[in-house]
């Protein structure tokens, strides 16, 4: 699997914000300088190995979310959709089925 443009920057600039950090704070946290970390989440450039476990163990992510972070958002929606599908009837259960069939059909 790889990793699609913008992705891995963009997973990273998000974790920083939701953890209320400025790319000044959280660089020197991680003992980069915010030029840095501007061209790592522009995608300018690739953390290294170091610089990457560091912000993982920083945002306290896993470096699975970071580097994949379509896997964890697919994961959320389907966690999502469990919850709801397990409160439905067998009749409602049948027309999501229905549903999801034809919109496989429909979109090959």
């Amino acid at each position: 699997m790889t990793i699609a443009k913008g992705e891995l920057g963009n997973a990273i600039k998000e974790a920083r914000i939701k953890n209320a950090l400025s790319q000044e704070a959280f660089s020197e946290v991680i003992g980069i300088t915010p030029t840095h970390l501007k061209h790592i989440e522009s995608e300018h450039r690739r953390p290294s190995i170091e610089v990457l476990f560091k912000i993982a163990t920083t945002l306290n992510m896993s470096l699975d979310n970071i580097i994949f972070p379509q896997d964890d958002k697919k994961k959320k929606q389907l966690q999502e959709l469990n919850n709801l599908l397990s409160s439905c009837t067998l009749n409602e259960l049948q027309i999501v089925l229905d549903l999801v069939y034809s919109i496989k059909r429909n979109s090959l």
